[in-house]
């Protein structure tokens, strides 16, 4: 069976490639928005993670494609000025659109196969994954299921110098044009 890691090369996810990824496929959607520190992340990791596994790990970057108002578009701040507002706390389409549907649309068409998808202990029973879309793939959580903490995945990123330590106006994540973020970020 097809093996699949949710990969946004945060902490989790990241510590799960590490963990799991041998044999794996790795899945990476680029929302056209994130930081140049993202990208560069990116290419990094990916080059560690091959090496990590002496070879056996792949990562599949895709490239969403959203219709909006008859047109498409591949990046959330294309979507925004066709739909003229951004993404907000109450109106969260960016993860929808421009991560979780390319990933599902992406699984739809493999068979049988599985996705991993980084929620850590600590999360578990406070926070689902937004998943389980697509009959056809059977979803897991192996951090949760090995009892990994979000401390324990820093260690593993720790050991393998591949912590995140992003900037701080990336603490939330990659996208330029997060909601999440802070006022200092």
């Amino acid at each position: 069976m097809k093996k699949f890691i949710s990969l946004s090369f945060g902490v989790e996810s990241t510590a799960m490639a590490i963990l799991y990824g041998k044999g794996a496929a790795a899945i990476w959607v680029d929302t056209g928005i994130e930081e140049r520190e993202m990208y560069d992340r990116v290419d990094h990791v990916e080059n560690m993670l091959k090496v990590i596994h002496d070879g056996d790990f792949q990562l599949i970057r895709i490239t969403p494609s959203v219709k909006v108002k008859g047109v498409e578009v591949n990046t959330i701040e294309g979507a925004a000025i066709l739909k003229n507002f951004f993404p907000s706390q109450s109106a969260r389409w960016c993860t929808s659109l421009f991560k979780i549907e390319p990933i599902d649309d992406f699984l739809s068409t493999q068979g049988e196969c599985e996705l991993m998808i980084g929620l850590n202990a600590d999360e578990a029973g406070s926070r689902e994954g937004n998943w389980g879309l697509n009959e056809n793939v059977k979803y897991l959580y192996p951090l949760v299921d090995d009892d990994l903490t979000r401390a324990v995945c820093e260690d593993i990123l720790n050991a393998h110098d591949l912590h995140p330590n992003m900037p701080v106006y990336m603490l939330r994540g990659g996208c330029r044009m997060c909601f999440f973020k802070s006022q200092k970020e």
